[in-house]
């Protein structure tokens, strides 16, 4: 009987921590990712509106180039939050209104000409411009109507709808720095979401237990993956490299296609790393999140050796095998995160966070 009794303790101790012990890396990850990148993003995106204003109202060399670089800025650290989809990002359909992506058929493109051709003044005003459809909304529209597709800034330009152009650009800048602070103070309230994921339990609504909790924000991660692999990456290849189609990579119009893509792999990487999930692991399971390490490392060591603008530049210097070979480790991250992380952790799997929260 002794016998029995210290074997079975020694298998509980081999196993993942107790259901009420996985608020530890749900914690972490709040404070040490989560808030600090939603602070980063709306801090990038509240120069927004100035940027836009300096391009329209001087279209100098340095007016363009800030807004260049703010623009940039921006979409970067709108890279890093984007896979969080759960919570404050996916409430008021706050994604979507951010960016609309993906957009294979064009839809942003036809509704932009559309309110052109009406000279629709519900676009020219934040407080309108958010019961638009949200393809009109977002960072998506802001560089359809203020890049060519050359990358070319082009705000302010034409004598013929410089007011419009100007008008819609600024309600949009306005729209999108509103949606990022609404996130960075919903995320910074410690009785806001975080207490929601924090306090699981018989009167939690959403969770019934921490480890509930963190399959969700889990599960959102490997959903990150899935979105870089097949809708930002995949599509850009096409079936082959002279059917790859370089303008489908997010916001390659604007020339930040490289640097989206690389701000996605880091913001999803480090969200991981935050968490520090080896104390929920046995012993014998930690190498996964080494190996894990290990994959980051070369899917980053493929993005390093591509060279911007990937409109102009794909598929020259072996840049298709690359992105292919990207393409490939990220399916290989996606596997280790679905099956082996999970699996050390006793997480269930099956929920998909692209089908909301």
């Amino acid at each position: 009987m002794r016998r029995l009794v210290i074997a079975a303790i020694a298998a509980c101790l081999a196993l993942p921590a107790a259901s009420e012990e996985f608020n530890p890396p749900l914690e972490h990850m709040i404070v040490d990712y989560v808030r600090p990148a939603m602070a980063e993003f709306s801090k990038s995106s509240a120069m927004l509106p100035d940027a836009v204003s300096a391009v329209c109202s001087e279209n100098k060399k340095a007016a363009l180039t800030g807004f260049q670089e703010v623009f940039s800025e921006t979409v970067r650290d709108f890279s890093r939050i984007h896979f969080l989809r759960f919570g404050p990002l996916v409430e008021e359909d706050r994604l979507s209104r951010l960016a609309f992506m993906p957009d294979p058929r064009g839809i942003s493109m036809r509704q932009i000409r559309k309110i052109y051709a009406a000279q629709d003044p519900a676009v020219l005003s934040p407080e309108t411009l958010r019961d638009k459809s949200v393809a009109l909304q977002g960072l998506t529209a802001l560089q359809l109507i203020a890049f060519n597709k050359y990358g070319e800034v082009v705000l302010g330009d034409s004598e013929e709808t410089r007011e419009f152009d100007c008008g819609y650009a600024s309600a949009i800048a306005v729209n999108v720095a509103s949606i990022a602070n609404e996130l960075n103070t919903e995320w910074a309230d410690p009785k806001g979401y975080s207490s929601v994921l924090l306090s699981a339990g018989p009167d939690n609504e959403r969770f019934r237990s921490s480890k509930e909790a963190l399959e969700t924000v889990f599960n959102a991660l490997v959903t990150g993956v899935i979105v870089m692999r097949d809708q930002d990456i995949l599509p850009a290849l096409g079936t082959s490299a002279e059917k790859a189609k370089p303008r489908r990579f997010p916001f390659s119009r604007s020339r930040n296609g490289v640097d989206y893509l690389s701000s996605e792999l880091s913001g999803i990487r480090d969200a991981i790393h935050s968490m520090d999930l080896k104390p929920l692991m046995s012993e014998s399971d930690t190498w996964v999140l080494d190996t894990l390490g290990f994959e980051f490392k070369n899917a980053q060591s493929y993005l390093d050796k591509l060279t911007p603008p990937l409109r102009q530049t794909f598929g020259e210097n072996g840049s298709y095998n690359l992105t292919a070979a990207l393409a490939v480790t990220l399916g290989a991250i996606r596997d280790m995160m679905a099956q082996e992380v999970a699996g050390a952790l006793e997480l269930a799997g099956g929920f998909n966070a692209l089908d909301g929260d």
